[in-house]
């Protein structure tokens, strides 16, 4: 089926094409009752402009790149359908990029120079790709950073990841757990260190001595939760509870355990961070911190539309609160190790 073009809309208006062209861009230079007359005869002809073109002439493309690790992630996944609804109700659209075969810098220069994008919001930057993300921001370039606060002075959306790892702990603590081990999450990522951090200084509150033995490294997978996990459990005084840094190693954790033939939580407790969709489903259902992902996601693709529309708009600096989720896999230790 033939395309209207915008000539054919001029002349049922009776208008130049240059005129039509202003009409669809919003140029305050057009009378309303031209405006009327165009619009008519865009509905008549049932006109659809170019999108790419209409992106040429603002000098937009209404495209927003998001650079993520992975696609597949419950974690990474429920904060991209928050993006995405976030630019949908503002009519822009979202460019993915995951960074499983690029490092995050590579990820985020190749966005840049594709100059195909109005901003970019890049979900748990890792150490070296901060200082990037800020000189973009400084190249009028609106970048949004999400789940950890920064000292950058740049737009951030975070939780507060310290208060949740101690809630974590606490929990574990005040049905009481005095052998509480960690699995951690990676070193590069500032939010593993962060939930230890909140973990020992719970540990610290409740009079409990630190002991490193129970401090064990993951890297937010599955599998590293599985391994952690039988780290764990091979000391000579096994944990009776482990809080895992987020919910993939929680899950793995509670198949190692399961494996050795131990119930959970009557023998091992188990406690995760984010609340992914799996947390609830998994068996026995998963204690958890949970962060609100699809809400930090639809304000991220909310607000760099207004940093799009409006350049000097007020950095968005947002911290937001964690909470308990309890479930099946905590419990009072056993009457032997009490």
């Amino acid at each position: 089926m033939r395309r209207t073009t915008i000539r054919e809309v001029a002349i049922r208006a009776g208008v130049s094409h240059q005129t039509v062209s202003r009409v669809i861009n919003n140029s305050p230079y057009v009378s309303e009752t031209t405006r009327t007359q165009v619009l008519q005869a865009i509905a008549d002809l049932d006109y659809h402009p170019n999108a790419n073109a209409v992106g040429l002439s603002r000098n937009r493309s209404d495209i927003i790149g998001l650079v993520v690790e992975s696609v597949t992630s419950p974690f990474f996944t429920q904060i991209i359908d928050g993006v995405a609804r976030g630019l949908h109700d503002r009519g822009r659209f979202l460019l993915l990029a995951a960074t499983r075969e690029a490092t995050q810098i590579e990820m985020m220069v190749s966005l840049q120079r594709s100059r195909r994008i109005d901003g970019m919001i890049v979900v748990l930057p890792v150490e070296p790709s901060l200082e990037h993300a800020y000189l973009l921001s400084q190249d009028q370039l609106p970048v949004i950073l999400i789940d950890l606060h920064y000292e950058l002075d740049t737009n951030y959306i975070a939780v507060d990841n310290f208060q949740g790892a101690y809630n974590a702990t606490e929990h574990l603590i005040t049905l009481g757990h005095r052998r509480i081990g960690i699995i951690c999450g990676r070193s590069d990522v500032p939010v593993g260190a962060i939930r230890r951090d909140g973990y020992r200084a719970a540990l610290q509150h409740y009079g409990i001595p630190f002991d490193s033995s129970l401090v064990v490294p993951g890297d937010f997978k599955a599998l590293a939760g599985h391994e952690g996990a039988n780290a764990l459990l091979d000391l000579d005084q096994p944990p009776t509870a482990i809080f895992a840094s987020n919910d993939e190693m929680a899950v793995g954790a509670m198949h190692a355990i399961r494996q050795r033939g131990l119930c959970i939580p009557e023998h091992v407790s188990v406690i995760g961070f984010d609340d992914i969709p799996e947390a609830q489903i998994s068996y026995p259902a998963l204690t958890t911190i949970h962060q609100p992902l699809y809400e930090m996601g639809e304000l991220a693709g909310s607000h760099i539309c207004r940093l799009i529309e409006d350049p000097e708009q007020p950095r968005l600096q947002v911290t937001m609160s964690t909470r308990l989720i309890v479930r099946e896999s905590t419990a009072p230790p056993p009457e032997s190790s009490r």
